[in-house]
């Protein structure tokens, strides 16, 4: 004879208890709170750039001129109507200046044998209705 308020031994019960809901509510809230911030931390681009010297931080928006030196010279980048490239380098290959204009969160372009590199830290750019992304193509 079994008892009605007892599980049958396959049978497995759960109960929540106060703790398990406080922990759960608890989550949710820190989960939407963090989407909220970072939305609101989300501002301009910014171009960061790393050499053997450092490393220095540039507003995408302020267009200017800056020379950095390396191991084989030295290496002009220029912010310019809010796009960034390698104005000229002192390296053999100049592929650096040859990679064009990166304007884009994720975009980068390196001197390698000068030791600079430029990434764009922001947003990277969606593509829009009907627009081919590099993933898709």
């Amino acid at each position: 004879m079994t008892r009605h308020d007892e599980p049958a031994n396959n049978e497995k019960m759960f109960h929540f208890r106060i703790t398990d809901v406080g922990i759960i509510l608890l989550s949710l809230a820190i989960s939407v709170a963090s989407l909220f911030l970072f939305q609101s931390l989300d501002g301009a681009d910014e171009v960061h750039v790393t050499t053997d010297q450092g490393q220095w931080v540039y507003d995408l928006s302020v267009d200017t001129m800056v020379d950095f030196t390396g191991p084989v010279g030295t290496t002009t980048m220029a912010i310019e109507d809010g796009k960034v490239h390698v104005h000229k380098s002192d390296c053999r290959n100049q592929l650096c200046v040859l990679a064009g204009e990166i304007e884009h969160g994720g975009e980068w372009v390196a001197c390698l044998p000068n030791n600079v590199f430029i990434v764009i830290k922001g947003s990277p750019e969606v593509a829009g209705e009907g627009e081919v992304d590099d993933t898709s193509f």
